[in-house]
């Protein structure tokens, strides 16, 4: 799992470095947006989850 893991990352980084005009001093940029998009995107998961949990218990209560 984590070997699979490695490969995807320096695949995407040799992607990165092959079909950007970015230089390797600015890769953080959109590497970090895309980290925090992911991330975000995991907590609305979490929350959505949550709410319809608890419309589930009101529904199941009334």
């Amino acid at each position: 799992m984590i070997n699979e893991i490695e490969k995807r990352l320096w695949n995407a980084a040799d992607q990165l470095r092959a079909n950007s005009r970015l230089k390797s001093s600015e890769y953080s940029v959109p590497v970090l947006g895309l980290i925090f998009l992911r991330f975000a995107d995991y907590k609305f998961t979490l929350a959505e989850q949550e709410i319809d949990f608890q419309r589930m218990l009101v529904f199941l209560i009334s």
